[in-house]
């Protein structure tokens, strides 16, 4: 290929001036190198600030048999469970979509991605793999006027509506900015889906099979025979004694009995591996002699250096055009891709649980492309685009190979009878507990990955006596079922790190960034003082000026009254958690212990009042209000301020003075 394209990765990537706000996945496989690389391209957050958040912003339905994949290993992504695969409705799920939601620096402006790919969520696919993915962005601005668009995004956000159904995702409801992110994005998907015009470009093979609904998707872009035909997959049907695979020749069929390919001037190109092709392996002289159908290499992708880049064909992929002796241009042409191998499970059969995988494509019509290399077409060439290439075919039979057919997998991953574990800490008395209802007896929480230290249970949970809160814990139930699950801490943060000591500097940098996360850095060398863009030395000077404590503690009480007074309605539970989070951290800094131990005041006590409080929580009298009063009155324990006197109750004159 002339251009190098980009990897399935940086699809994930957020554009200018936006977020990654959340998004879902599904696929057959993936794994945490991949993740936790599309997680910070997503987010634009780094592995330590995310492993610091403890927020979900990537929901994860794979197959059962995928290994599980932890929080820890990906931060920011969950791995959704399936609850029970013995019910679920299909051989596999195979289908690999995404469905992306990003916020702008300006609240109101949203942009939603979706991605349509042959490739697994792997590393393998970013290096081994020939791969091909389909993407549409539509945005605040633009979806008004996108109708095919929007009925694009409907159909994928319906698929993983439906998967839902099949996956604990209970995980994602626990968090308040965790859940906000999601309903955030599901009322971006529902404005979007209101718009939809037509029928959608994307479709899977829940109620009929991606081959009996591929005319109709063709139809929709114009009926028109065309005289070319490619196709291309991963994986084609079992070797069968010399026998051509059905599934090609159906589709050629299914095509011209619609009226939509030629019979007479037909050409038709197979492109295979040639170390891994299944039934063409030994079918390819049938194929070439009975048939018409030319077998042929992929075309490996080439570099702008004009090097090539060995690949393991893995796209699915049909090409169709009208190829005229007088035009360069491919005519009235269409591309289908997905997930669907050119098999039976794979294309030919819809969704069950004994025959069907469960996948989904895109069949769209291409912006103009042309056929070969001329300097008189503006258009891109197809094979740049597409693994095609027709310098070669392969007539040797002895240069194919079957190799093997694909992996069968016994179930991995099965929703654990716990999602997570809450902790609990009462003066050293360390506790995991289930949020909500009894703990089946037979279920067993250990102190160490191997299974070996069990925690002793209580009325109440599991008793930790093994350092400080971890991330996750296995438990195993049933005798033999085994889990990681994540621990989730009283800020409702998700298999997060520990959070470290800040100074009062610090943490006004963090809320005032909010909605937006800081990143967490080094602690300095006294432990107390951290390097941040306000700057440490010039904190740690000021903290030597008799005056420097109540200063620093009326501009933080200042600040944030200001702040929270702005704050929309829909962020108020998130930035009472970050609100908390954060100045816990600052306990025991010296404006803290200053107001504490010299004055015997509580700072904080001005910020209950009406005027530093939002018009929606203004009082106890709403939810938004009782929770802001019981994020302050934890701050206030845990700076062990709750009952020195208010700061409006103290000598003011004193106080101003001294400022």
């Amino acid at each position: 290929m002339s251009q190098k394209p980009l990897s399935l990765a940086q699809h994930f990537s957020a554009p200018d001036g936006y977020t990654g706000h959340f998004g879902w996945l599904c696929g057959y496989s993936a794994n945490a190198e991949f993740l936790d690389n599309a997680a910070e391209r997503f987010t634009r957050s780094t592995r330590p600030q995310r492993d610091s958040h403890g927020q979900i912003a990537l929901a994860l339905f794979l197959d059962p048999g995928n290994q599980h994949i932890s929080i820890p290993s990906a931060p920011g992504v969950a791995h959704l469970p399936m609850r029970d695969p013995k019910t679920k409705p299909f051989l596999l799920l195979h289908a690999k979509v995404a469905l992306l939601g990003f916020q702008h620096a300006e609240k109101n402006r949203w942009l939603l991605r979706l991605l349509v790919s042959t490739g697994n969520w792997t590393i393998q696919t970013l290096e081994e793999s020939l791969d091909l993915v389909w993407r549409i962005d539509i945005s605040s601005e633009n979806f008004d006027s996108f109708g095919k668009g929007c009925a694009d995004i409907k159909a994928a956000w319906n698929v993983f509506e439906w998967l839902e159904k099949y996956f604990d995702a209970s995980l994602l409801k626990i968090s308040n900015a965790t859940s906000r992110s999601v309903e955030d994005v599901k009322q971006c998907i529902a404005r979007c889906s209101a718009k939809a015009e037509g029928a959608s470009r994307f479709f899977d093979n829940r109620n009929q099979s991606l081959l009996a609904q591929l005319p109709g998707k063709i139809k929709a872009l114009g009926k028109v025979r065309r005289n070319y035909l490619a196709m291309g997959s991963g994986f084609y049907e079992k070797e069968n004694q010399g026998k051509p695979p059905h599934v090609p020749l159906d589709i050629v069929g299914s095509l011209q009995k619609d009226g939509l390919l030629t019979t007479k001037s037909l050409e038709a190109d197979l492109f295979v591996s040639p170390e891994a092709c299944q039934a063409i392996a030994t079918a390819a002289d049938n194929l070439r002699k009975e048939h018409g159908i030319t077998i042929r290499p992929a075309a490996d992708p080439q570099l702008a250096s004009g090097k090539c880049v060995k690949r393991s064909l893995h796209a699915k992929f049909l090409f169709s055009a009208y190829c005229s002796k007088n035009s360069n241009t491919c005519e009235s042409a269409w591309v289908y891709l997905g997930s669907g191998n050119l098999t039976k499970q794979g294309f030919a059969n819809k969704m069950s649980a004994r025959g069907g995988n469960f996948e989904a494509g895109v069949v769209f019509a291409p912006s103009p492309l042309c056929w070969k290399n001329e300097t008189t077409e503006d258009y891109p060439v197809v094979t740049n685009l597409l693994p095609m290439q027709w310098d070669k075919e392969i007539s040797d039979m002895s240069e194919l190979r079957s190799g093997s057919d694909m992996e069968e997998r016994n179930t991995a991953y099965v929703a654990p009878p716990l999602a997570w574990l809450l902790w609990h800490d009462a003066d050293g008395a360390c506790e995991l507990r289930a949020d909500g209802g009894s703990i089946p007896d037979d279920v067993k929480v250990f102190a160490d990955s191997d299974g070996k230290t069990i925690c002793q249970r209580t009325k109440t949970g599991f008793e930790w006596r093994h350092g400080g809160q971890p991330r996750e814990v296995l438990i195993r139930w049933e005798e033999k079922q085994e889990a990681l699950i994540p621990v989730v801490d009283q800020y409702g943060r998700i298999a997060a790190t520990a959070l470290t000591p800040i100074d009062i500097e610090e943490a006004w940098w963090r809320l005032a960034d909010f909605p937006m996360f800081a990143e967490d850095t080094e602690d300095g060398e006294n432990g107390e003082f951290h390097e941040n863009e306000s700057g440490s030395e010039a904190a740690w000077h000021a903290a030597t000026a008799p005056n420097y404590p109540i200063r620093a503690m009326m501009e933080l009480i200042e600040n944030i009254a200001a702040k929270q007074t702005m704050i929309d309605e829909r962020d108020w539970l998130f930035w009472c958690d970050r609100l908390e989070q954060t100045l816990i951290r600052a306990g025991e800094s010296a404006p803290v212990k200053y107001f504490r131990d010299e004055l015997e005041l509580n700072p904080l006590s001005p910020l209950r009042h009406p005027p530093f409080r939002p018009s929606f929580a203004k009082n106890d009298s709403t939810d938004f209000g009782k929770n802001y009063t019981q994020s302050l009155d934890r701050i206030e324990q845990k700076w062990k301020i709750h009952e020195l006197t208010p700061l409006e109750h103290s000598n003011a004159s004193t106080i101003q003075g001294l400022v």
